[in-house]
């Protein structure tokens, strides 16, 4: 009992330092571009897509409906292997767009995982300075290439940018309240780790970054079969290098929207997919996400252990309200900041539901498999 009680003390005070070191980080990130007036980047936008004809057609239309002028800026789809209308929809446009080429892939070789491969065959397509990601299920604003340009200088490897969730009719009210603000806490936690200086995770719907920083790094280097992970493990490891400066973007004129998912099972599988990564990255960052995640084993022990030792109960409810207390901490400026205050109510049951479900995600997407675009995988694909 003392033991147990010992390590609940313990893995709180952690959890609750982490936060703090967070929230400091949340609380530098700037909201102000570096130019007034950002006129000089070239940019490639690369799509990776894969079965994606419902939603590639309105992507590539928000894509190319750029202010900045359409010389500046050039669109890489990749089309990976699909077997519906996709490469069909995006040629159809591109006859039109000359700044627009479909390239297509119709196998993954060895040891590589399919969207590394896909963007990466995109990065080597590319002619511009700056590289930009989003997917084939996003939608971006007109000001979105703009905005990115306003924080870049000379010592920016790269910018991360605000990616939510939109609304699609008839789904539940709660369900999509409760993923969206979980969708938006990492969201939140990725500003305040970059605000922090030391950056956890990414997001690939919204990111733009050197294309030399890319090539000086190895681009995805030994990570390339790591099936997961374009967006968390490329940040990382421009950060790691050292000879970049990482920025987030918490601008909503570059604000990129994407589509929740649409049942219980497609969200479980999605976040299995994201934990799966976890133990490929740094080991700092290993580290770091470690004592959070034994603190979410330490709540879990807690309440299974009051079950039988109601003395236990205490330090359950103690454990389970540092954690809504942390998270309220960070959720709240962060829903501020992205314009999101409507998610606020989701916050408590969010906290509570997040804690079976990053448990059973990480260790199920790490150790077991997951399904992604109608294919099972395990979290690395072996060389052959």
């Amino acid at each position: 009992m003392g033991f147990l009680i010992t390590l609940f003390i313990i893995s709180s005070l952690y959890y609750l330092c982490a936060t703090l070191f967070l929230y400091s980080g949340l609380k530098r990130i700037s909201l102000l571009p570096v130019k007034a007036h950002p006129r000089s980047l070239t940019f490639s936008v690369i799509i990776a897509a894969h079965n994606e004809e419902t939603n590639i057609g309105p992507c590539l239309e928000s894509v190319l409906a750029q202010t900045i002028d359409h010389d500046r800026f050039e669109v890489i789809v990749v089309n990976d292997r699909s077997t519906d209308r996709t490469a069909a929809i995006a040629g159809q446009i591109a006859r039109t767009h000359a700044e627009l080429t479909v390239c297509s892939i119709t196998k993954t070789p060895a040891g590589w995982s399919p969207k590394k491969y896909a963007v990466s065959r995109g990065i080597a397509c590319s002619r511009n300075e700056i590289i930009v990601f989003t997917d084939a299920d996003c939608l971006v604003p007109a000001l979105w290439l703009e905005t990115i340009d306003g924080f870049f200088d000379a010592n920016v490897g790269l910018v991360q940018g605000i990616t939510t969730y939109c609304s699609v009719n008839g789904l539940n009210k709660i369900f999509f309240g409760m993923q969206a603000l979980d969708f938006l806490s990492h969201g939140v936690v990725a500003a305040a780790a970059i605000g922090a200086r030391f950056p956890l995770n990414s997001n690939a719907n919204n990111m733009a970054f050197r294309k030399k920083a890319f090539d000086d790094v190895g681009g995805y280097g030994d990570v390339g079969g790591v099936v997961s992970g374009d967006d968390d493990l490329l940040v990382q490891r421009i950060w790691k290098s050292g000879a970049w400066h990482i920025r987030y973007m918490a601008d909503a004129k570059g604000s990129v929207q994407t589509y929740p998912a649409l049942t219980v099972s497609a969200l479980f599988e999605q976040r299995k997919r994201w934990g799966s990564k976890t133990v490929h990255y740094n080991r700092m960052q290993t580290f770091f996400l470690a004592g959070i995640f034994c603190f979410y084993c330490s709540c879990t022990v807690g309440i299974v252990g009051a079950l039988f030792v109601p003395k236990l109960w205490l330090a359950a409810a103690g454990m389970i309200m540092v954690k809504c207390i942390g998270e309220a901490a960070l959720l709240i400026p962060g829903t501020a900041l992205f314009n999101k205050r409507d998610l606020r109510p989701y916050i408590l049951p969010a906290s509570l539901v997040q804690l079976p479900l990053v448990l059973a995600a990480v260790f199920t997407g790490v150790f077991g498999k997951f399904g992604w675009k109608g294919q099972t995988f395990k979290r690395t694909v072996k060389p052959q």
